[in-house]
């Protein structure tokens, strides 16, 4: 996503359709239809939510990321922009941040963002990271990625992509989800309603699914070797996400999302009853005074190009 010089604040804070028409194919098809549609209006309704559960990988991911001012960040999968406003701030006027994403709702949200914020430096590209040509040759300092790098039919050309968008000597820093079974979020209420519905299957091109895509490090490591990276570190990351400020906002919360239609889509109205209320008393241990929370696991990697 090399950023054209840009004029002002109002002009540079733009989602770039143009971009997309031609990086869209068909092989990400259902990705792309995903994010830009249903999943993405959902995260964008539960903005504040995802913003504060993701929060402390976010942290973590800043941290590794050693931001500077002046530095050219690039934002892959940038979602409603929370890391990229971060970067933005950070780097300062003589720095720029270009976020990218295939969601046209979160992009929106986080375009809004940025402009209620001033920030002159930060950039939006409506764009698949495995296809298109928007990203620039040697163009970044830095890409980062918070959640956003799973979710690619093609991961070889992806990485590809964000290597020939650093320069030389420029660093990857990303996180990605560990194994769905290292996921008490996930497992604590997918364990209590498996006891009362159907195992639901999980297809490959679900969104759900491809959120594990880079669960396993040796993967991970030999994707990115092949990409053109060096000095590849994978490290595990553990923290508490919030999932509602009481029991009750949790449990609406899961009945809305996408994990709630997987597992009780298939059940009938008794099952689904008992599976709900086996959920609630799963959860109820994880109360705390100041919300639900149940721990997430993460890997934090860092790699830089040759």
């Amino acid at each position: 996503m090399a950023a054209p010089p840009r004029p002002g604040a109002r002009q540079e804070t733009t989602v770039m359709e143009p971009a997309m028409e031609r990086a869209m194919e068909p092989d990400n098809s259902p990705m792309i239809r995903a994010w830009d549609g249903e999943v993405g209006q959902r995260w964008v309704t539960e903005q504040a939510r995802y913003e504060r559960m993701h929060a402390p990988f976010g942290s973590t991911l800043l941290a590794a990321a050693q931001l500077r001012p002046g530095m050219r960040v690039l934002d892959a999968g940038c979602g409603m922009g929370d890391r990229t406003i971060d970067a933005a701030t950070t780097v300062g006027p003589h720095g720029k941040v270009v976020g990218v994403d295939v969601a046209s709702p979160m992009l929106q949200v986080a375009q809004h963002r940025a402009i209620e914020l001033g920030l002159d430096n930060a950039r939006f590209i409506r764009a698949d990271v495995q296809t298109t040509e928007d990203l620039g040759f040697e163009e970044f300092d830095l890409a980062l990625s918070q959640f956003g790098v799973m979710f690619f039919a093609d991961p070889d050309a992806a990485f590809a992509n964000l290597c020939t968008a650093l320069h030389p000597g420029g660093r990857l820093v990303f996180t990605c989800w560990q194994d769905l079974t290292h996921q008490q979020h996930l497992m604590v209420p997918l364990t209590a309603a498996l006891e009362h519905v159907p195992t639901p299957e999980f297809t490959a091109d679900s969104w759900s699914y491809s959120a594990f895509s880079l669960a396993d490090p040796t993967r991970t490591q030999a994707l990115l070797a092949k990409a053109g990276f060096t000095d590849v570190e994978i490290q595990p990351t553990v923290a508490p996400m919030y999932q509602g400020a009481d029991l009750s906002d949790a449990l609406r919360f899961l009945r809305q999302s996408e994990l709630g239609d997987a597992v009780f889509g298939d059940a009938g109205p008794a099952a689904t009853a008992q599976g709900w209320e086996a959920v609630g008393t799963a959860l109820a241990p994880y109360v705390r005074e100041d919300g639900v929370f149940l721990d997430g696991a993460a890997w934090l990697v860092t790699a830089t190009r040759t």
